[in-house]
């Protein structure tokens, strides 16, 4: 008898669970995004990071940020149909000011370098139900995987690149699952109460995705989205697979010693 009844009550909870979970995700199956878009002098790509985020068909509302741009970039986007605001200068300032804006239960981070995959929100009702199946907890932020795009050209465009920019994604793809500290140019999808509970981007120069994701961390563990954002290559490219790689890393471990932001920052700028 005794034995009986744990077995029902045990059969109760995890029909509970199960209920709890699926409700979840119909509730996010159903959730709109609204997909923010820093830009800065981006008139030669903010187009196709647009684009990219109209390639949905849960109606996302997308929003362009441009921190003061001097070239045509308001002017591509504007021509796209999507709201575009203007705010002071800086990628954390500028995410904040378009979440202000936004709509809907999921907020996507895009770089205007970058671009989101076909149905990118139908994966992230996939991906966020699987996750809660698996922990039996709600999910409340994520990264999509990261990869390359092949910006070379002509005889530049050789095989050694294109092995070295693998190289590159698979470190950075186990990194991200490992420490579970995914960085921005691999697209943050973030829970709206989740992104306003820790207080959004701190409004630094630099580094604003490394802290936010650390905060976020804290909080949970992020869904590791299974299909990639594709980000220009042009930095790794102009500056060195090697170079930018130990930089990186170089610049992460100055943030843990405590080295000023500003000082970091004009480190990248000249590297």
């Amino acid at each position: 008898m005794a034995n009986a009844a744990r077995r029902a009550s045990s059969s109760s909870l995890s029909s509970s669970s199960s209920t709890t979970v699926g409700a979840h995700a119909s509730a996010v199956a159903a959730a709109t995004c609204t997909v923010i878009i820093p830009s800065l002098n981006e008139a030669h790509r903010v187009g196709e990071a647009i684009a990219s985020a109209k390639r949905t068909t849960s109606g996302a509302k997308i929003i362009v940020v441009d921190g003061g741009s001097s070239d045509e970039t308001t002017e591509v986007a504007r021509k796209t149909g999507v709201e575009v605001i203007r705010c002071e200068r800086g990628r954390g300032r500028q995410m904040n000011a378009g979440a202000r804006r936004a709509s809907g239960e999921y907020l996507v981070f895009l770089h205007a370098d970058s671009t989101l995959p076909e149905d990118y929100a139908q994966i992230i009702a996939r991906d966020f139900e699987r996750q809660a199946h698996r922990k039996g907890r709600v999910p409340e932020w994520g990264a999509f995987a990261f990869k390359m795009s092949d910006d070379a050209k002509g005889r530049d465009r050789n095989a050694g690149a294109t092995i070295r920019r693998r190289v590159v994604e698979i470190g950075t793809n186990i990194r991200s699952a490992v420490f579970g500290i995914p960085y921005g140019d691999q697209g943050f999808v973030i829970k709206r109460e989740t992104f306003d509970a820790v207080g959004g981007f701190d409004e630094m120069p630099f580094m604003e995705d490394y802290a936010l994701a650390r905060k976020l961390r804290k909080r949970s563990a992020p869904v590791m989205l299974s299909a990639p954002v594709i980000t220009s290559a042009r930095r790794w490219d102009s500056r060195g697979f090697v170079k930018v790689t130990l930089a990186n890393q170089l610049i992460i471990l100055g943030y843990h010693c405590g080295l000023p932001i500003d000082m970091l920052a004009d480190v990248y700028r000249k590297l």
